[in-house]
């Protein structure tokens, strides 16, 4: 499938034809103001902030699939040379698939929808309007996005690049703006949205107490979703590296020897206990596209209209552990962990006697990795805790003349067009050289 075509898929198709349609001049400026209803105009602007929203949704996808390529939950089971790159940590800066092009146009996306709701409802309605909120959130949700997992990005169109650190601070006061106007037209699940987003912009951003709040703050209940559809724009995870669909990325072999293949299930490497956060399908003899390697399928999406997490109560409860440990409260940090355990039907640790601040912290990364399993986290969690080199070795690749990358670089593209953006990556950041 040519995901060129997948960008028009679903409501940003709908959103760009609404846009069109109307960037010639006023929303309200009609040639016959009676047949345009108020019915007709709530629809419409719906439209624009669905569309907004699912421009979103159309690049998450496929940043998530190369996360798991170059974090330690998929390997590379095909025959794509730049596949087989994101799995080795071989990234090429203009031919990398991982891009945060699409982050970028929802952001643009985004703000220029932000303008024509102030602009058809007017400034005060347009801050109170459930629409507003929604759209805010989608920028926000955008910086923050490629933030966390590339190393540099333009604050604003066609300016210069900002650090990732910069960018993230933008996408915190983004984030706390949504959650303002999101307040004000009660639109509770883009309020708790922002907020989650926030929380995990804080703690990227070193503001653990903040962090914590935030994170503290979020219902039990709550997950937010980046949606798929079958007719629409697909979840490329499916269509790519899912059993009955395209072998190319099955799940890293390390895992193999916990897999419970009858039950389709990790299993918990503490208890052998099954996990059902980590759903893995495998029959024997199964191999990859390569005819080679064995094929341990991802279980956690299994239809092409399967929706992607982009946040949730386990996120939180990993902030409340992290910032726990890292003052160390290990009481409270292994109350967090066990409380997703228990969750997920697991034993929980013993805390008695109390582990120590290692054991905690190595229980913490295996509960991130059962958590957020294929949610796109692994990796942005990996080079923000310095842990890259841990897992995968400082060189293990003769065909890598340099530590193994930890963020992505910005794509290419965009700094060749750019006129604000010298075209030359070592000049401005440094993560294919792993400095992180």
């Amino acid at each position: 499938m040519n995901r060129t075509k997948r960008l028009l898929g679903g409501g940003a198709l709908a959103a760009l034809l609404f846009m069109g349609v109307y960037a010639c001049g006023d929303l309200l400026e009609v040639s016959d103001p009676q047949r345009y209803t108020s019915e007709d105009l709530d629809e419409s602007l719906q439209a624009v902030a669905d569309g907004v929203e699912g421009d979103l949704n159309s690049s998450h996808d496929n940043v998530v699939t190369h996360n798991s390529l170059a974090s330690d939950e998929l390997q590379h089971t095909g025959t794509w040379t730049w596949w087989d790159d994101s799995d080795h940590g071989r990234w090429r800066y203009d031919l990398q698939e991982a891009s945060n092009a699409g982050y970028l146009q929802a952001r643009w996306f985004a703000r220029d929808t932000e303008e024509r709701l102030r602009n058809v409802l007017g400034e005060q309605e347009s801050m109170t309007s459930p629409l507003m909120a929604q759209v805010m959130t989608v920028e926000g949700w955008s910086d923050l996005l490629n933030a966390e997992n590339f190393c540099e990005a333009p604050a604003e169109a066609s300016g210069p690049a900002v650090s990732d650190d910069e960018l993230m601070g933008i996408a915190r006061t983004e984030l706390t703006n949504a959650m303002g106007v999101a307040q004000a037209a009660g639109a509770t699940d883009y309020y708790n949205w922002a907020r989650a987003g926030r929380a995990r912009a804080n703690l990227w951003l070193g503001d653990y107490s903040a962090a914590l709040t935030d994170a503290q703050a979020i219902p039990e209940d709550f997950i937010y979703y980046a949606k798929y559809s079958i007719n629409g724009s697909n979840n490329w995870i499916v269509t790519v590296s899912t059993y009955g669909e395209n072998n190319a990325g099955g799940v890293r072999e390390k895992w193999w020897s916990q897999v419970d293949t009858v039950a389709e299930m990790l299993r918990d490497p503490y208890t052998g206990e099954l996990d059902p956060r980590v759903p893995i399908h495998y029959n024997p003899g199964d191999k990859g596209v390569d005819g080679i390697t064995d094929f341990y399928s991802q279980w956690k999406y299994r239809d092409r209209g399967a929706d992607i997490p982009y946040t949730h109560k386990g996120e939180m409860k990993l902030i409340e552990a992290e910032v726990y440990w890292r003052n160390n409260d290990l009481a409270n940090a292994m109350a967090a962990l066990n409380w997703l355990r228990t969750r997920a039907g697991l034993t929980p640790h013993s805390t008695d006697p109390m582990p120590s601040a290692d054991k905690v912290f190595e229980y913490f990364m295996h509960e991130m990795f059962a958590e957020l399993f294929m949610e796109g986290r692994r990796f942005p969690y990996l080079h923000r805790l310095g842990q890259v080199e841990e897992i995968f070795g400082a060189l293990n690749d003769p065909l890598r003349p340099l530590p193994r990358p930890t963020k992505w670089t910005l794509n290419a593209n965009e700094a060749r067009y750019n006129p604000n953006i010298e075209d030359n990556p070592s000049v401005r950041c440094l993560p294919m050289s792993g400095t992180g």
